[in-house]
């Protein structure tokens, strides 16, 4: 190992602290003792094999009687399609394969397909074919995932697949057999026994809404107290992991969509069971939709700061309807969300909300300092993200990307110009761009090593597919609105003092009509010796490079400037990678204070 890679692991260690780090050294070598036990008592250590409680009689107004499953049919073979990638596993499946993605294997484990088949069934009327597999299915992952063994039985896959069995078991209580029943009850007592509190963010979360949400559906003090150590160990996890301005800690819409849903999911479940709304929990939901509404772009998307997957988590708009039909107690869709909020909606008065989650018009400025976001929205449909705040928390890196001071611009929600997003999680190539600087709209500064090859600064020091390093930190954060009526947003950071440097970024706004808008953007750099410089703009898909043919660059000081055209690619969800232009402006700046203006109107009437 490499000097430069032993201080960068120092130093990611360092941020993950001693006791998260001696937490995970537990989690770890408590999968290895387990894999090393017969799986008997394996389940016996993490109290398994206790009789199972009894399964109660809830959700009753779920069940589809009138959408009988498909009688049962053992296939020849079944095929699964998502993260864009479709296998066809012939019977019987093997649910653990080393061929595969790891990630595809674990939406195998999920079990998040047979909910799409639900949701199907709730909002059609008529279940898909593909549904006379499902009871085959469960007992084969069943008989075919023994306790401790395989990617089944990680703590995250249990956490999504019990939630899952929860709803299939209780729309179609056929379904919910003695042996299906034993075995949902295993796997809560395992993730019980196995918590995820080493990573903490969203992968802790998961593992306590699920294990607060199983311990509702039985009877009896094993359940009950798996219930109320979930949801004490919840609120406090809520109180630390979200933000001031109701953001997730994490600083990624995808994951905070994610997280605000399976909230609401367990809030109705107490309403409808206990007859409960945790304050905390009400105000968690509250916040977290305010934050929704704050971000959300026209045609329900979201800025694509750190991993923004669309495929990570539920609509925009699903979401926030049903965090709103739980705060409001009023349905909004047919689907299995509509269905638990309908059931939870006993109270015929709405909640008491603050003015600010009752949020509708978007501000011209609209600014998360905590998250590190500011949105401007001048009007005519224009929207312009900025980014520039703490990036992620020190100990938790897995999802950050290397985009301080990044912009993103859509009009009438397309994109116009936009990072490259999130294709693929792991240690690859693509996943290592996709974090990268390059792979957003920012300013970029470099060294240039022996061998004349530029070494180009990270301020977000990301390595591995989910480490980092350096965390730059925010400096003097601005935004309002002028007099006569532009926008602005502006800030620095301190990812450049280790080379004597230091970079500050203002966006003007300015010009708002139909079709047109006037963009200016201020990098202003002051350097204590020579350095490359790159500024990148990319492009959207199917936006022309003409668009960009009204720039003007304003850098008297900057000297050996050149402009250059990249084919790159532009990721909606996992597995998607459509090309795109990228321009990218590349220079030397001599020791000194450099200013450099890019003047760009835009007219983009082919939208």
């Amino acid at each position: 190992m490499s000097f430069s890679s032993k201080r960068r692991l120092i130093r990611t260690l360092a941020d993950i602290g001693p006791i998260r780090l001696q937490r995970r050294l537990r989690y770890e070598l408590r999968q290895r003792l387990d894999r090393g036990l017969h799986p008997r008592l394996a389940t016996a250590w993490a109290c398994g094999i206790s009789n199972v409680p009894q399964w109660l009689p809830l959700f009753e107004g779920l069940e589809v009687q009138s959408l009988p499953l498909p009688a049962p049919a053992e296939p020849h073979s079944v095929s699964f399609h998502f993260l864009q990638l479709e296998q066809e596993l012939s019977w019987p499946i093997r649910w653990n394969d080393t061929n595969w993605p790891r990630l595809w294997q674990f939406h195998l484990h999920y079990f998040d397909w047979a909910r799409e088949w639900l949701e199907f069934a709730l909002i059609s009327g008529f279940w898909p074919d593909q549904a006379e597999v499902l009871e085959p299915l469960l007992d084969h992952w069943i008989k075919a995932n023994p306790p401790c063994r395989g990617d089944g039985w990680h703590s995250y896959t249990i956490s999504l697949r019990t939630r899952n069995w929860i709803w299939l078991f209780r729309c179609c209580p056929k379904l919910a057999t003695p042996n299906r029943l034993h075995s949902l009850w295993q796997q809560l007592c395992w993730l019980q026994s196995h918590p995820e509190h080493c990573h903490g963010g969203n992968h802790w979360l998961e593992n306590l809404t699920a294990l607060a949400l199983g311990g509702l559906q039985f009877k009896g003090p094993l359940a009950q107290a798996m219930h109320r150590r979930a949801m004490r160990l919840l609120e406090q996890e809520l109180a630390s992991q979200l933000l001031a301005d109701g953001g997730h800690e994490e600083r990624s819409a995808s994951y905070h969509l994610l997280m605000l849903d399976r909230l609401v999911e367990l809030a109705c479940s107490l309403a409808v069971i206990n007859g409960e709304r945790p304050s905390w929990l009400v105000g968690s939901i509250e916040a977290m939709t305010f934050w929704v509404k704050a971000v959300r772009l026209e045609g329900g998307a979201a800025p694509r700061f750190n991993d923004s997957a669309v495929d990570a988590s539920p609509p925009l708009e699903e979401v926030r309807s049903f965090a709103e039909g739980y705060l409001q107690q009023r349905p909004a869709f047919s689907d299995l969300r509509g269905s638990i909020v309908q059931l939870a909606a006993t109270d015929p008065t709405p909640l008491a909300l603050a003015p600010s989650a009752l949020l509708s018009v978007p501000a011209v400025v609209t600014d998360l300092p905590v998250t590190g976001w500011t949105l401007l929205r001048p009007g005519h449909g224009w929207e312009l993200a900025f980014k520039c705040g703490v990036p992620c928390p020190p100990h938790l890196p897995p999802h950050v990307h290397s985009d301080q001071l990044s912009l993103e611009l859509s009009y009438r929600g397309q994109w116009v110009l936009s990072e490259a997003g999130t294709s693929v999680y792991g240690n690859s190539p693509e996943r290592a761009y996709e974090r990268s600087g390059a792979a957003h709209n920012v300013l970029q500064l470099g060294l240039a090593d022996l061998s004349g090859e530029i070494q180009w600064i990270e301020p977000v020091e990301v390595w591995g597919g989910f480490r980092a390093a350096r965390k730059a930190r925010p400096r003097d954060r601005q935004s309002g609105v002028l007099n006569d009526g532009s926008c602005f947003a502006a800030g620095s950071h301190d990812g450049f003092d280790r080379i004597g440097a230091s970079h500050v970024r203002r966006l003007h706004l300015s010009d708002a009509r139909l079709n047109q808008i006037s963009l200016t953007v201020d990098d202003m750099v002051i350097t204590r010796r020579s350095l490359h410089v790159r500024q990148w703009w990319h492009l959207a898909p199917g936006i022309s490079d003409c668009l960009l043919d009204g720039l003007v660059l304003e850098a008297p000081t900057a000297e050996e400037i050149h402009t250059s055209w990249h084919t790159t690619w532009f990721s909606e969800g996992f597995g998607q990678r459509t090309p795109r232009q990228s321009f990218c402006i590349s220079g030397r700046l001599p020791r000194g204070e450099h200013q450099l203006r890019i003047t760009l109107p835009l007219f983009v009437a082919s939208l």
